[in-house]
């Protein structure tokens, strides 16, 4: 793998413009791609997760990067695949990430992609865009200020805990019973009592693990739990994903598999998958736990102790990913929409469009 000062020493260019690939394999990009990734981003932009993403599903896809260099660095990178004539994020069909965005250096370069868009008439399928992201709001400006034909509508919440300070929080979300610190004494109140249950119902203690050890047999048994628990589910359904998880875990070092075992036999009661970005973002993706041990409520246990340990290494947000169980509602406290935006500038799909909306006007 080619580094940035071998790139330099070699006086390896890059012309200043947008270039797109259609493949992960040029060293430039990725190093590049590495590089601007560490800045700070949704872990879901990372080369590692796009690169094992699309091993898995988008074999029969065409890779569509949209990158912005300028004096041979890397300020932009939009990691998109072509389907059904549109480009869309990796990640999307199946759809593994929660929240929409891009790498980028400078808020202006959201408006040279927007430019860049527009220019070649590129019609794109912008999904699970966060209305509180620097990004989300940029795009909404500049699609009504340039007049891109677009169809927009929200499409569900992502429930999170932010840190507590005195500006962190919109004020209509502000009030007397705020609490500065992520839990709160009822969770902290709960925790302790379904602890000491574990006690009394099995004779041991509980054990955390923030981070497993990235062992194959931890992945099946996740998987095994989860398949008890929703009665097949997911991995039944779609059983590459699966295999895309334990690609995950066993090589990223972002993926985290989290643990709480009975401390004395070791036994496993509860795992919880989710990322550490580089942006210093916790992101719960799945949690599960073996239903023999439900009346410890282990998956809430291993949730607070999760979050705990994420809050006391200084990071500012917890994310609970899409979607609003009764789970996530017990911890959160703020909630971002997720919205869909579609555009449409070629001809075929604008016919598509009017075609479907004077179906609904009949």
């Amino acid at each position: 793998m080619v580094n940035m000062q071998e790139i330099y020493e070699k006086n390896i260019t890059v012309t200043d413009g947008f270039k797109v690939f259609h493949s992960f394999d040029n060293e430039i990009l990725v190093q590049s791609w590495k590089n601007l990734y560490n800045k700070g981003a949704n872990y879901n932009l990372s080369y590692e997760w796009c690169n094992i993403w699309f091993k898995h599903f988008g074999k029969k896809q065409k890779l569509y990067i949209i990158t912005l260099w300028k004096n041979n660095d890397l300020k932009l990178l939009a990691p998109f695949y072509t389907r059904g004539g549109r480009l869309t994020l990796i990640g999307t069909k199946p759809d593994l990430y929660d929240e929409f965005n891009i790498l980028y250096e400078k808020p202006e370069n959201i408006d040279e992609l927007v430019d860049y868009i527009q220019r070649n008439k590129l019609d794109v399928n912008f999904r699970y865009v966060s209305s509180e992201s620097e990004f989300g709001k940029t795009i909404i400006k500049r699609f009504s200020q340039r007049g891109i034909r677009q169809v927009s509508h929200v499409l569900e919440t992502k429930p999170v805990i932010i840190k507590r300070t005195s500006s962190s929080l919109p004020a209509k979300q502000s009030s007397a019973s705020d609490f500065s610190l992520p839990l709160r004494r009822k969770q902290k109140d709960d925790n302790v009592r379904c602890k000491n249950n574990a006690v009394k119902l099995f004779g041991e203690g509980l054990k955390f693990e923030y981070q497993a050890d990235r062992k194959k047999e931890y992945v099946e048994e996740f998987i095994e739990f989860h398949k008890a628990r929703w009665g097949g589910g997911l991995f039944v359904r779609k059983p590459k994903i699966a295999n895309f998880l334990q690609d995950l875990v066993l090589n990223t070092d972002f993926a985290v598999l989290s643990r709480l075992s009975l401390e004395k036999s070791d036994k496993t009661v509860a795992y919880h998958f989710g990322f550490m970005d580089s942006a210093k973002k916790f992101w719960s993706s799945m949690p599960t736990y073996d239903i023999n041990y439900k009346q410890i409520s282990p998956g809430k246990v291993l949730l607070y102790d999760i979050i705990s340990n994420v809050f006391s290494e200084n990071v500012e947000k917890f994310d609970f990913g899409r979607g609003s169980e009764p789970y996530k509602s017990w911890f959160c406290n703020y909630e971002e929409i997720l919205f869909n935006i579609t555009t449409f500038q070629t001809k075929k799909n604008i016919m598509k469009i009017r075609n479907f909306i004077n179906k609904i006007l009949k």
